[in-house]
């Protein structure tokens, strides 16, 4: 798995905000870290695109339509993915994703830029929470060694 980031109103060429940078492990360098903008490229190179809120998919949405099946809204396919049965593989979890399709309100990452570092630490902590059960349900789906409902549904 391959993971990848854009913006949809990025700075272009920015690096990351500093109380963003501040959240970050010790361990972590975002030194060369620099804001980009989504393109229909990333796009197309994408199994699976999660937007931070419902406003980010809107704008993909309305760029390009016609990917509308494998971009989701990160909080939605942090919860979704964790009541995943047995037999979803990789390959399907987009169309699981899509046949389960919902909002709620603790779905969306609401961007914490010039908010301060406070709005920063929610932001990034809010994010940490997402991101595991992500890593967690990819991995849970992954070891299930790829047998399972919509085998062939993506490339």
């Amino acid at each position: 798995m391959e993971f990848s980031s854009a913006g949809v109103h990025a700075l272009v060429g920015h690096p990351i905000d500093p109380p963003m940078g501040a959240c970050l492990p010790e361990d972590a360098d975002a030194s060369t870290h620099r804001g980009r903008q989504l393109t229909r490229g990333d796009m197309m190179d994408a199994d699976l695109v999660l937007t931070m809120a419902a406003e980010h998919r809107r704008y993909v949405l309305e760029e390009w339509p016609d990917l509308a099946r494998r971009t989701f809204v990160f909080g939605h396919v942090a919860r979704e993915i964790q009541q995943a049965p047995s037999d979803v593989t990789l390959a399907g979890l987009t169309d699981y994703l899509w046949r389960r399709r919902t909002t709620a309100p603790d779905d969306d990452v609401t961007d914490p830029y010039r908010r301060g570092p406070e709005a920063a630490a929610a932001v990034a902590h809010k994010i940490d929470v997402f991101l595991d059960a992500l890593l967690d349900g990819l991995g849970r789906i992954s070891r299930s060694g790829g047998r399972g409902v919509g085998e062939s549904a993506q490339r």
